[in-house]
């Protein structure tokens, strides 16, 4: 009886030995990811534009919020949507909307400038009201009723652009999200996705072999589109194709 007691302690202390270094370790992240937060918020404590390089980090803040609870992770979010209006490029005469690459308020489908309705939507599910999501859902719905699917014609596209959609089928349940999105992928894979290698050339320009390295190798560019798949819904027929791409790259 001692000896089986003396098997069920060491059992017991070698989980809770197992458990306190779980714990140190997800403390020792926990307390990485205060640190690099914090000193980002504290040297940027201006509220810049909604472009994708702001927005990006946003995205990032708010997994940061979801992750450690920290209030003023949100609140600096918040304050950056409201700054800027809830809006990416704020143009509101569509004819002259643009999808090339530009930094002026007419390049209202370019993705670098929908990205921020990725952070707008994440602050919609966490506190919903309309006007939170009513620029994003004018801007993304207009771009759907075209017939042209060429928006995405550069990889980081997938990340900054695809995102949205996903997050605003989730909330509209307008099935045509989710339609558009496959169609945009479809073209986006025609033009730069190496299926050999299974990743993404920067953009068109730079498939191989019309663009090469010093060394005769392909240059692939596909950074952030890994993130991509992740919004994904699984029960989506259409989207297994863009799931898979996904967990390939």
């Amino acid at each position: 009886m001692h000896k089986y007691k003396c098997i069920i302690l060491g059992m017991l202390a070698i989980i809770c030995f197992s458990c306190e270094q779980k714990k140190s370790q997800v403390d020792e992240v926990m307390e990485i990811v205060h640190r690099v937060n914090n000193y980002w918020q504290s040297n940027n404590p201006k509220h810049g534009n909604s472009f994708w390089h702001r927005a990006a980090y946003h995205t990032g803040n708010l997994e940061a919020y979801h992750l450690t609870k920290e209030p003023k992770y949100l609140k600096f979010s918040q304050a950056w949507a409201e700054h800027n209006d809830w809006k990416g490029a704020k143009s509101d005469n569509k004819a002259e909307w643009k999808y090339t690459y530009g930094e002026t308020d007419e390049y209202v489908l370019f993705g670098d400038f929908q990205t921020c309705f990725q952070v707008y939507a994440d602050l919609y599910n966490l506190d919903p009201a309309d006007y939170k999501i009513a620029r994003a859902r004018e801007v993304m719905e207009y771009q759907m009723s075209t017939h042209y699917n060429g928006y995405w014609w550069w990889a980081d596209g997938l990340y900054m652009a695809m995102p949205v959609m996903t997050r605003l089928h989730a909330i509209t349940q307008n099935p045509q999200y989710l339609e558009k999105m496959h169609e945009y992928l479809v073209f986006a894979d025609s033009i730069m996705y190496d299926a050999d290698a299974k990743l993404y050339y920067r953009d068109a320009k730079y498939v191989y072999p019309k663009h090469k390295s010093m060394n005769g190798k392909k240059i692939f560019g596909h950074g952030v589109t890994a993130g991509y798949w992740q919004h994904l819904p699984e029960y989506c027929r259409t989207c297994q194709r863009m799931i898979n791409t996904g967990m390939n790259i």
